[in-house]
């Protein structure tokens, strides 16, 4: 993070990435706190409610549950399957 003007850094996926990826990414491990990812779904549905915004989203979802399926965030697991099946109609396999 920067002083004002506050900007969000992230070098984690240098390189070209979908529409709303980051703010997708955000939103998915801001899903164990509801009142916070309906905040930021609400902020940023300018960007994230578009079809662009959902196939960033769908990424984001995607790479954060295989994550998951190491080890990383398990807690977050069901909340991101559940809104991939939200998102896709299709239930999300479980390992």
């Amino acid at each position: 993070m920067t002083r004002a003007p506050l900007i969000l850094l992230d070098w984690e996926n240098r390189g070209r990435l979908p529409v709303g990826y980051d703010l997708n990414l955000l939103h998915a491990y801001s899903l164990a706190a509801p009142v916070t990812a309906a905040r930021i779904r609400r902020e940023f549905g300018h960007v994230l409610d578009t079809d662009a915004g959902r196939t960033g989203e769908l990424i984001a979802l995607g790479q954060l549950l295989q994550a998951c399926s190491r080890g990383v965030h398990p807690h977050l697991a069901p909340l991101v399957a559940r809104q991939a099946e939200h998102l896709t109609g299709t239930p999300v396999p479980t390992p």
